[in-house]
């Protein structure tokens, strides 16, 4: 999400909802820029993601009505912290172009087979950058019977494709197939597993010291760590222009799914009533500390977010009157004090996990 401001200011606190049973209410900003970065921006990454998981779930549920086989291929390479992400990008292009090419045709005239092609970046300091495909292959029948040949040609041409580029990959680590059949009863779990690794894996907790590019930029964020910074920077550039998921000709229409740009998404209302306009003046100093105004907000609501607002003396205009919906603070020399003492007694490691949490969605799907 950009930090630009246009001359018409900023509208914020959207949806301040009140506590209910001791939980904490949602709050959010809206009428602010979007960049609909897919990779480099967590805010118009989670947005994103959640539209194309539910993408993938229509998808699978389609294929399964029509009696179709699923199956889910990963992709990986060999590498070691000396290879540059922009290296192993080349790398894995120019591998999975022999299958869009050649193969894919042969499958789709042998097989009826499509696909949807995700990609999936991790980090580790022991080996440095990590990518690798996430591909659901779709089938309209069962073709359990043709996954074993096909296994072993799509491996042929990964390896033949990453040698080009100086890169290989083992038939023991560089291929896994997975399938599942028939019902959507039988698939739920599936399908939920499928769509997360697919559009949403940046997000997922990794094993062994691995990190996604999100975790990066929050531990870079949390600490000032030079290392992450550097780390963060060269994804920033090395992702750029980079497609998220790309699907097979014809297959989002045949499954009724719309087609809407990632910049789209990332300019959609998240939804809820729009409780007060902030001009670009106020936004400006609010900027840096937003944070605390969405908590703020969460937790006390319409009057929490304007005593929060008038003890830094910044302009504001209610709109509407939610105050019965919302929690009424004591209205006494310190109006604030509860959040202030709340944030003063809260552990070191609960503070750094909540300022992590903000760049993650609450979700996978």
């Amino acid at each position: 999400m950009r930090s630009g401001l246009d001359q018409r200011g900023w509208r914020g606190l959207v949806a301040p909802h009140a506590r209910t049973g001791g939980e904490p209410g949602t709050a959010g900003f809206g009428g602010l820029a979007t960049c609909g970065s897919v990779w480099a921006c967590p805010v118009c990454s989670a947005k994103i993601s959640a539209r194309r998981s539910k993408d993938l779930e229509q998808l699978i549920n389609w294929n399964a009505d029509r009696g179709g086989t699923v199956a889910l291929l990963t992709l990986t390479m060999r590498h070691h912290r000396g290879h540059s992400l922009r290296e192993l990008r080349r790398a894995l292009s120019a591998a999975w172009t022999p299958h869009t090419v050649a193969g894919w045709k042969r499958w789709k005239t042998d097989l009826d087979m499509d696909y949807v092609r995700g990609v999936e970046g991790t980090h580790t300091d022991l080996n440095g950058w990590h990518l690798h495909i996430h591909a659901l292959l779709i089938f309209p029948t069962d073709v359990s019977a043709e996954i074993p040949a096909l296994t072993c040609e799509v491996y042929t041409r990964w390896a033949a494709g990453l040698a080009k580029k100086g890169m290989s990959a083992t038939a023991e680590h560089g291929i896994d197939v997975r399938v599942g059949n028939g019902a959507v009863e039988k698939m739920g779990k599936y399908i939920s597993k499928l769509a997360f690794e697919t559009a949403g894996g940046r997000w997922k907790r990794g094993k062994r010291g691995s990190r996604t590019p999100f975790q990066i930029l929050a531990d870079a964020i949390d600490t000032g760590n030079e290392r992450d910074v550097a780390l963060w920077q060269e994804w920033e550039q090395g992702s750029h222009g980079m497609q998220q998921l790309v699907w097979s000709n014809g297959l989002k229409q045949r499954c009724g799914v719309t087609e809407v740009k990632d910049e789209e998404i990332a300019e959609e209302d998240g939804g809820g009533e729009l409780a007060g306009v902030l001009p670009a003046r106020s936004w400006k100093k609010i900027y840096p500390v937003a944070e605390d105004l969405i908590i703020a907000t969460r937790h006390g609501g319409v009057p929490a977010a304007r005593a929060w607002l008038d003890a830094r003396g910044l302009a504001f205009e209610f709109e509407a009157d939610t105050t019965e919906r919302a929690v009424q603070l004591d209205p006494g020399d310190a109006p604030f004090a509860w959040l202030k003492a709340a944030l003063a007694a809260e552990d070191p490691e609960q503070r750094r996990e909540r300022r992590r949490s903000y760049y993650r969605p609450a979700t996978a799907l």
